[in-house]
């Protein structure tokens, strides 16, 4: 094997590993943030905060502190709304 062979050998393997690590940490950073402030999970769903809170009227999962602080997790807001897919 030739020194050019066994440097891209190596370069190939340190892609691979380097694609995997960003690969894992875009999976992690996304779990992360499924948590979010109300004016967020709002934002994210392209809804008013009012819109959010009467969602949360009729049913919608919320997280509430002791401080009273709210908080919404993406993934449970979103199961909640496709409880009302037809």
């Amino acid at each position: 094997m030739t020194i050019e062979e066994t440097l891209l050998d190596w370069q190939k393997e340190n892609f691979s590993y380097a694609y995997s690590m960003m690969k894992e940490a875009l999976e992690d950073a996304k779990e992360e943030r499924d948590i979010l402030k109300q004016k967020y999970c709002a934002a994210y769903f392209d809804v008013s905060v009012n819109t959010l809170k009467g969602w949360v009227i009729h049913g919608c999962p919320e997280i509430r502190l002791e401080s009273g602080m709210v908080f919404y997790s993406k993934r449970a807001v979103r199961e909640w709304l496709l409880n009302y897919q037809k």
